[in-house]
């Protein structure tokens, strides 16, 4: 009897580690600028992505210089609270020495989770209004993509000479202005 119950047992162990594997696949790195240019409507990937973290006060977004003037909006759900604080302390840099509060200093992340393309307009509104509209995923409609972060992989201050970097006259440049702008 006691061996036949753990003969179960072990049967259910192996059952539930394989459906555990199969649940959560070894995630690849994918191209930040290749995702929000190829996902279409409605489309969703697990995904590990790299690219400059902002945040500020208008939203959180992840962007990358070689794409400027794209953003993907940025929506935390973290398992773990590994390398948070880091990015946190990162992200506030400047403004704890200014005493200040506002936009956070740019932050090199590499970031798992679930990456979600354009979405698709209400299908309740009449076809020609459809076409033409196009929802972000954030309050400002800044971005056409939105990555739900579950895990934070690294976290990485920007070195001074980055396209990303702060400038004193502008304090997202790979985002606001074109590669050949950034550079100045």
């Amino acid at each position: 009897m006691i061996l036949e119950s753990y003969a179960r047992a072990t049967v259910m162990i192996g059952m539930l580690t394989g459906f555990a594997a199969a649940q959560s696949p070894v995630v690849s790195k994918a191209n930040l600028c290749d995702l929000q240019l190829s996902m279409s409507e409605g489309e969703q990937r697990q995904v590990r992505v790299e690219g400059i973290y902002l945040a500020g006060m208008e939203g959180e977004y992840l962007v990358n210089p070689k794409c400027s003037r794209r953003s993907t909006a940025v929506e935390f759900q973290l398992s773990s609270r590994h390398l948070q604080d880091r990015l946190n302390h990162l992200v506030d840099k400047t403004n704890r020495r200014r005493h200040v509060r506002g936009d956070g200093d740019p932050v090199l992340v590499v970031f798992t989770g679930q990456f979600y393309g354009p979405q698709a307009p209400d299908p309740h509104l009449p076809e020609q209004i459809r076409k033409n509209y196009h929802p972000g995923w954030d309050p400002m409609n800044n971005a056409s993509t939105k990555l739900v972060v579950l895990s934070i992989d690294s976290v990485k201050a920007l070195p001074t000479g980055h396209p990303c970097a702060r400038r004193e006259d502008n304090h997202w440049p790979c985002w606001q202005t074109d590669m050949t702008d950034a550079s100045r």
